[in-house]
């Protein structure tokens, strides 16, 4: 059977439940017909896109799309469409797409008894018959807008609702309401409250969690897809000048530094309710990562640096945090920025906070989260107004190694065939050759290439850490959560024994910090957290203790 062959190279949700209780009931929802483009992102990564549309049908609604999505997913989406009666019963799915160069097609009718598909790949066809329930929401893997049928009824459901789904055409599971939160999001021409659902797909083989967010019109905003890695965003949630806005700290001030022919958006947070020292306040700029260029390092809902800049303003540092060059509110353009731009980015925010009044020039720390250690290395080496660096989560491979490594992760996470796993990789390589000698594109897909040949992935490629810290001369914090499966422990192993053979004899401290992931957020696998809004999603007080701890001891 084609489909049997190929079922993993389609299916990511693993072994499914056939049965279940009955869902709640359905209440009639207002929907707002419209039209809008998705991002979708592998890693923090854009692979592509996927156009959605949502419309009056005959009987009903009509939900239809058509993208392209790159590698690791390798999707070109010709057509999808799926119809809904007026109760947002499923009636029709119509699929036509091309995977890993193999053309498929898909055709399911509903009906009281259940559904019928036909497929068809590489002119083989078969047919397949499932129980479904008459009010299951269709869910084909990697076919995003067929979350927007999620989206609307979710509208209805409260906490501990299941809602019955069909993956196509293996059968029926259910995802349970987890939590129902609440966010922010200014988009920079308006700002609304967002739902965010937490859902669990209650697989056989244990719950998958995803995360589907939804503005007040009742539309899709948002899917994550953590164990995939897998984001899919609206364009305007992610566009510049878009920006998900957290809880302020009273010593918030949001300012505008002067680029390069641009301004970048900050925020600057001073202490409160404490006196400012006579020398000043010491100061804190944090820098992003590359997956993560807002200036709150949001990550799985987690601002993670929006978070730091809270805490470390409360234990007596003034802290400024920015908006990457084409991120967020900040200008500029990202696709033609390379390690150079955002480092002469990071260094006019030294700079502006060396020229403070209320900073103590002696005491300027630039902190780096994810690869924008990468960016706080080379501001060290070449800032003498920094004083001292501390590296999070920061990778000490080269580029090179790193996108090899999280590229076999995400591979693993798809459970695809060794086969396919090896054309990956190998195309990954002939990508890398492309890129950094100048090699051949040729059987590139064309997405792929657009994202691949820029500076700035030149330069990630080429990036080697051990030419940089050497040429440090700050004391150097290096931390990692133990759980942080995103970068191993053997990055922060790395990059201390490269700091610790610096001919300046500087203090290295390499902290591992037990129980805490990739956002520094406290993890148990598994565990289930009661969560009234993102925002309670925190970093961990040990993260904080061990950050102050040893900046308090920094000269």
């Amino acid at each position: 059977m084609i489909w049997a062959m190929r079922a993993s190279a389609y299916c990511t949700l693993a072994t499914l439940l056939l049965t279940g209780p009955p869902a709640a009931a359905q209440q009639p929802i207002e929907v707002t017909p419209g039209t809008a483009t998705f991002n979708v992102f592998v890693r923090s990564t854009p692979i592509g896109f996927e156009q959605i549309e949502v419309l009056r049908g005959p009987n009903g609604w009509i939900i239809r799309s058509r993208g392209d999505l790159s590698q690791p997913i390798d999707l070109q989406n010709r057509l999808f469409e799926v119809e809904y009666d007026e109760q947002w019963r499923p009636q029709t799915l119509t699929i036509d797409a091309v995977r890993a160069n193999t053309p498929f097609s898909i055709r399911t009718t509903f009906d009281a008894n259940g559904a019928t598909t036909e497929l068809e790949e590489a002119g083989r066809r078969f047919s397949v018959t499932s129980p479904v329930p008459p009010d299951a929401v269709v869910l084909p893997d990697y076919f995003f807008a067929a979350y927007e049928a999620l989206a609307i009824r979710l509208a209805g459901a409260e906490r501990g609702d299941e809602i019955p789904v069909y993956v196509v055409p293996r059968g029926v599971t259910r995802i349970r309401v987890d939590q129902i939160l609440t966010q922010q999001i200014d988009t920079g021409s308006e700002i609304f409250d967002a739902r965010v659902y937490r859902l669990s797909f209650l697989n056989a083989d244990g719950p998958l969690t995803v995360e589907v967010w939804t503005d007040p019109n009742h539309r899709l905003v948002r899917v994550s897809i953590p164990f995939a890695a897998i984001d899919v965003a609206r364009e305007d949630i992610v566009s510049s000048g878009a920006r998900v806005r957290r809880v302020p700290h009273p010593g918030d001030e949001d300012i505008q530094i002067r680029a390069e022919g641009f301004g970048l958006a900050a925020t600057v947070t001073t202490p409160v309710d404490r006196p400012r020292p006579s020398a000043g306040w010491p100061a804190v700029l944090l820098v992003p990562g590359a997956g993560a260029g807002d200036r709150d390092g949001t990550l799985s809902g987690v601002p993670v640096l929006g978070q730091i800049a809270g805490a470390l303003a409360d234990a007596g540092f003034l802290v400024a945090r920015y908006d990457a060059r084409g991120e967020g509110q900040s200008g500029g353009r990202r696709e033609s920025a390379d390690v150079e731009a955002y480092t002469d980015d990071a260094r006019k925010m030294v700079r502006y906070l060396d020229d403070r009044d209320d900073v103590d020039r002696d005491r300027i720390t630039v902190l780096g989260y994810a690869e924008g250690g990468w960016i706080a290395m080379v501001v060290a080496a070449k800032e003498r107004r920094a004083d001292n660096l501390v590296l999070v989560g920061t990778p000490g491979t080269t580029g090179v190694e790193l996108v090899m490594e999280q590229q076999r992760a995400v591979l693993d996470r798809l459970g695809l065939s060794e086969t396919e796993r090896a054309e990956k990789i190998d195309l990954q390589q002939r990508i890398h050759d492309a890129v950094l000698s100048n090699g051949s594109w040729d059987g590139v897909p064309e997405a792929m290439r657009r994202q691949a040949d820029t500076p700035w992935f030149r330069d990630f490629l080429d990036f080697d850490p051990a030419d940089t810290i050497r040429r440090t001369r700050q004391p150097i914090l290096i931390l990692r959560g133990a759980l942080d499966s995103e970068v191993g422990p053997h990055h922060a192993e790395r990059l201390a024994e490269l700091a610790q053979a610096r001919r300046r004899n500087r203090s290295v401290v390499l902290v591992t910090l037990e129980g805490l992931d990739h956002q520094l957020v406290a993890t148990e696998p598994g565990a289930v957290t009661d969560y009234d809004d993102l925002r309670n999603r925190s970093i961990s007080p040990s993260f904080i203790n061990a950050l102050t701890d040893w900046l308090h001891r920094a000269p």
